[in-house]
């Protein structure tokens, strides 16, 4: 049994062998009564066969692409009843002045009834683009008419003779069809590149009936049967809107997608017949009187003056519009499809293999180490890094296939074809990365983890495209693991490592991982290191913030990330946090011995300022080691929320009373920002990298960072950049008034030994 692919393939070429026949038989007759003959049978054999193509593709059709299908399909059914009448009066059976208005009356409703289906088409960034489709349709039509009128009835007939009715039809169904071939042009440019093959079958279709048509009027007697180059004409016309209706690509309300605004071309390209039906009125209409002349005149400048506004408005409209398509659909960084543009493709590539069997796969990667290469090399490397890998991914796929960045350092790819292509797809990536990458001041080699999922071809499960890309990053999950270039196709064991459920020896890994915790926070094994706060002024060290570690016997250094989690959800913070206070104090007070007056900071859980003794117990641990108040600094993380403000505040008010200053961490980075500058006594704000990194190249993001400083300046609390990364972003934050800044660039996290050590830091002394 013929699949899908193979009978359309079957179809379009049973079409092509008919036409040939068609052709050859319409051109090499000899006997008159033969050629007479041959001419409207084999058009209307023809007809017969594309009005079949159009009802079938109109019942596999759904939603407004059934309907514009149906309409479709009824015009060609009275296209194919007028040349049934045209085969009845070259036959003889009746006269010809009696048939060949009923004869073109198919040959005006087709090009009618299509012109009508525009308004059918759907287009999800447009959604009046099928009504301007119309119009557009109406416009040329209209002009060309103008043009048929003057120049080649007027031409044609003698001054005796009038207009016929025959002429009169040819006319306004030729300009028509010229009107479906400018709109069948626009529908083809703004289409997606895999929605194109119908829509230029029709175009095609549409400009050769237009041709034909108008060679016909030009016949001295048009109320005759055709003669065999306009027959032919139109047979070449209805055979390539059989094959758009043979091409036409059947599912649940497909549409044009998000495509790009139209192109100037497409976007003047109406307007050309108006321009020419003006000047040809002007020539033909032209006032024999002077007077009557000028104001002619000044009447045609002031049309072409109103038509060449509109045009510039459009364009300018076609601008901001691409801009917001570009915003919209693409990531800012990369210039790839964004994660909606991939979830719209993403989800009709499962309707069409659930529906059609058409196979869909899904190739999920990311980078290895890439957190590695934003420690330390920065930020605006690893962006790079993302732009590169980016450009070599589109540069090493097919061109039907769809690459996205979802997110951070993850992508997808999609593939609408057999899995075995996906994976020689996947595979090709592998090797594309076999060469470094070079960057503006380096050159990485760069491993990808990649693992693909495939929806097969026999289709018809209940697949939903969330699962494929999960099945995907599964996949991709356990290729990282592996540590190898290997790709990791998906299989349903996978999915028990991404599952909320953890598996038994996730779960036993946890359990000790958590013992282990316990006895390093009993024996006081957490560490510290410490990193300075630089004054945006004098560029020397203003404060150290603490940050713990774990230096775990088996795993090495273990960041918070990596085992606050079991802290928190052990109720092991309180154990934390007096472990930290007490340590940063100690390593303050030898500080202080040193001549070296640095105050230090320490990270608090929100949820601890719901405990009425935590004042006291940090001012005990400070007069224990002699330790003034003013010398140490609590920060609270922005992104936790505080449960009861009312209580936070009377915490915090106390601290702040005996000298103890209070931060805001991450500023920006949660839901509750103002609220807190607004309900709580606060110090220093200290400003997310997130909040703070786009503001060279993101005016939004400047203003709103500007507002910020500005905002806090005004409540007399001091504002501290975390995470910069350059020194043009410190130097624009010096010029908003930041008043210090912490980060890498200037200095990584050090032992507690080296903070009286760090030195004045140049860069901003120099600013």
């Amino acid at each position: 049994m013929f699949s899908l692919t193979r009978r359309r393939t079957a179809l379009a070429l049973l079409a092509t062998v008919g036409l040939l026949v068609f052709g050859v038989l319409l051109f090499t007759r000899s006997a008159p009564s033969d050629r007479a003959l041959t001419g409207p049978v084999g058009l209307w054999i023809l007809s017969v066969f594309s009005n079949g193509c159009a009802v079938v593709a109109a019942r596999v059709s759904r939603g407004r692409q059934r309907l514009a299908w149906t309409v479709l399909s009824i015009a060609l059914a009275a296209w194919t009843a007028g040349q049934a009448v045209w085969w009845y009066v070259a036959s003889g059976g009746i006269p010809p002045m009696a048939g060949v208005s009923a004869a073109n009356l198919g040959f005006v409703v087709l090009p009618i009834c299509a012109l009508a289906t525009a308004v059918t088409i759907p287009s999800r960034d447009d959604a009046q683009f099928g009504i301007g489709l119309l119009l557009d349709g109406v416009l040329v039509a209209a002009s060309l008419l103008i043009v048929l009128a003057i120049l080649v009835l007027g031409h044609f007939r003698r001054p005796s003779e009038i207009v016929t009715l025959p002429q009169m039809m040819l006319a306004v169904a030729a300009a028509v069809y010229v009107g479906l071939f400018v709109m069948s042009i626009i529908t083809v440019r703004k289409a997606e590149p895999r929605r194109k093959l119908s829509p230029t079958f029709m175009t095609l279709g549409w400009g050769t009936i237009a041709v034909a048509g108008i060679i016909r009027i030009c016949e001295d007697h048009p109320e005759r049967v055709p003669n065999n180059l306009v027959i032919f004409g139109w047979a070449v016309g209805i055979y390539f809107v059989a094959l758009s209706a043979i091409a036409s690509r059947p599912g649940p309300e497909l549409d044009l997608g998000f495509s790009q605004p139209l192109s100037r071309t497409s976007l003047w390209l109406p307007y050309g017949p108006v321009l020419l039906a003006i000047a040809v009125g002007a020539v033909h209409f032209w006032p024999a009187n002077r007077a009557d002349a000028f104001i002619f005149v000044v009447c045609v400048v002031l049309f072409i003056t109103t038509v060449a506004r509109h045009l510039l408005l459009l364009d300018r409209k076609q601008h901001l519009a691409a801009a917001l398509s570009d915003a919209a659909l693409r990531d800012s960084l990369t210039g790839l499809a964004n994660q909606r543009l991939f979830g719209d493709r993403l989800a009709h590539a499962v309707r069409l293999h659930i529906h059609h069997a058409i196979p869909v796969s899904v190739i999920a990667l990311n980078i290895s180490d890439f957190k590695m290469v934003n420690d330390t090399l920065g930020y605006a490397v690893g962006d790079e890094l993302l732009r590169g890998v980016g450009e070599r991914l589109q540069a090493n796929v097919r061109s039907p296939d769809t690459v996205a960045r979802i997110n951070g350092d993850d992508f997808a790819i999609l593939v609408e074809d057999r899995p075995e292509v996906a994976a020689q797809v996947a595979r090709k990536l592998v090797y594309a990365f076999d060469e470094p990458l070079d960057l503006e001041n380096h050159r990485l080699h760069v491993h990808l983890n990649i693992g693909v999922a495939s929806a097969g071809p026999q289709g018809g499960s209940a697949l939903m495209p969330g699962e494929l890309l999960e099945q995907a990053a599964a996949a991709r999950s356990w290729a990282q693991q592996a540590s190898s270039t290997e790709v990791q196709t998906f299989t349903p064991g996978m999915a028990a490592r991404r599952s909320k459920q953890p598996t038994h020896d996730d779960s036993m890994a946890r359990l000790q991982l958590l013992g282990e915790l316990r006895r390093a926070i009993d024996d006081r094994l957490l560490t510290l290191l410490y990193q300075p706060k630089f004054d945006m002024a004098t560029g020397s060290v203003c404060g150290a913030e603490a940050l713990v570690r774990w230096e775990h016997p088996e795993l090495g250094t273990l960041e918070p990330g990596e085992f606050l989690p079991l802290v928190r959800d052990h109720g092991l913070m309180n154990a934390v946090t007096d472990l930290v206070l007490s340590r940063a104090v100690a390593d303050a007070s030898a500080w202080y011995a040193t001549g070296a007056a640095i105050p230090v900071a320490i990270n608090l859980w929100a949820p601890s300022l719901d405990d009425d003794a935590l004042p006291d117990r940090i001012l005990s641990v400070l007069q224990a080691r002699r330790v003034s108040a003013d010398s140490l600094t609590i920060e609270i993380t922005e992104d936790l929320l505080v449960a009861d403000l009312v209580k936070a505040r009377t915490v915090l008010n106390r601290l702040r009373e005996s000298g103890i200053r209070v931060a805001i961490d991450d500023f920006g980075s949660g839901y509750a920002s103002l609220t807190y500058l607004r309900e709580l006594p606060i110090d220093d704000v200290k400003l997310d990298r997130l909040f703070i990194a786009p503001i060279l190249h993101d005016e939004r993001a400047a203003t709103i960072a500007r507002s910020v400083i500005e905002l806090t300046t005004t409540f007399g609390i001091a504002t501290i950049a975390e995470g910069v990364g350059d020194a043009e972003t410190a130097r624009r934050l010096k010029e908003y008034g930041c008043d210090a800044v912490q980060g890498n660039f200037f200095c990584p996290p050090v032992p507690a030994s080296e903070i009286p050590h760090v030195p004045q830091n140049a860069t901003l002394a120099a600013q």
